[in-house]
């Protein structure tokens, strides 16, 4: 076994800090996509809310959104090679505001059925859903 120069030495830094950077970027578009899917089956699954007056109608708009969940977690599962702690932190901040706009639209919607909480939750998740996106997707 031979020590490296200082140059290779250099270059094998340089080339794991390439691999790392690219490592990362990968993992990142499975949680990327999977967050806008979430997004996008929570928020038109709240216009229904909003929009519709029936409550069995409501039911199964949002059985029909939480049906793209499972395949969104399923393709995240597969795709993703590991956890980082980015990860890890924009999924604890993502979800538990989804939560809060989510039960906020089907509380108040349940006692007030024209109200615009609805609509305005569904426009948060709408916005926070690419900034969380643009917040994994950094390197």
């Amino acid at each position: 076994m031979t020590t490296p120069t200082p140059q290779q030495a250099k270059d094998l830094l340089s080339q794991v800090e390439s691999n790392q950077t690219q490592a990362r970027s990968s993992d990142a578009w499975p949680l990327v996509t999977m967050l806008f899917v979430y997004s996008a089956a929570v928020s038109v699954g709240i216009v229904a809310v909003g929009v519709i007056e029936d409550n069995t109608t409501q039911l199964i708009i949002l059985g029909a959104g939480g049906a793209w969940l499972a395949p969104a977690i399923i393709v995240y599962v597969v795709k993703a090679l590991s956890w980082s702690r980015r990860s890890t932190i924009l999924l604890c901040t993502w979800l538990p505001l989804t939560f809060i706009a989510f039960s906020t639209a089907l509380i108040v919607d349940s006692f007030t059925p024209t109200s615009w909480v609805p609509f305005a939750a569904a426009g948060f998740i709408w916005v926070l859903s690419p900034i969380m996106a643009l917040v994994g997707l950094r390197r």
